[in-house]
């Protein structure tokens, strides 16, 4: 259990892919049923998959970590969750056709995104550089919040589609370099023991 807790961080690859594949989405339910709200109601699986990855990634350098990573980690979750929440508030328990006025729903997914996408920052740039995610898997990241965050303050048309799939990419690039680093340290481990064991042979 302790095992697949700490590799969830792995989960951020289907996530953020699901995140940039939003604008598509959109298309094809516009294009298919003539309104984006088909797809919205199915966007919560990809917020849900990139906090069960962020929550992985911590659980495996919380201890070398400092008060502002922590600060980020905790920012962006909180952030996530409010996603999570407006979108099922929103399209699928329909909260803002009762509160018009106040819209609720609306305001925690959107209030909720920049949360996300300042928690993603701090996150990022404050992570130990001995941490669970190498810096060659931090910085395009860092890049991909930021993009996020232009994207998530007001609406750019195209272009800010372009930085909301940026974003996605983003968190799908910090999962994979997970990944790939976990499973680098996994075969020089082996190589190793492997080594010990011929020399006592």
């Amino acid at each position: 259990m302790s095992f697949l807790f700490r590799w969830s961080g792995i989960l951020c690859v289907p996530g953020g892919a699901l995140w940039a594949l939003s604008p598509t989405g959109v298309y094809v339910s516009n294009f298919a049923f003539n309104t984006p709200n088909v797809f919205w109601k199915l966007f919560w699986p990809a917020p849900l998959l990139i906090l069960l990855g962020l929550i992985g990634l911590q659980s495996r350098q919380s201890g070398r970590s400092g008060l502002v990573e922590k600060l980020g980690f905790l920012v962006a979750s909180v952030g996530l969750v409010m996603v999570i929440a407006g979108d099922i508030g929103l399209y699928w328990l329909g909260i803002d056709d009762i509160f018009i006025v106040t819209a609720p729903a609306y305001g925690a997914f959107r209030l909720g995104l920049l949360a996300l996408a300042v928690g993603s920052i701090l996150f990022a740039v404050t992570s130990p550089r001995d941490g669970a995610v190498p810096s060659w898997g931090l910085l395009p990241f860092v890049l991909g919040s930021l993009c996020g965050l232009i994207s998530f303050s007001r609406d750019l048309g195209s272009f800010g589609a372009v930085l909301w799939i940026l974003f996605g990419v983003g968190w799908a690039w910090l999962g994979l370099s997970l990944a790939v680093e976990g499973f680098s340290s996994l075969l020089q481990t082996r190589r190793t023991n492997r080594g010990v064991v011929a020399v006592k042979q």
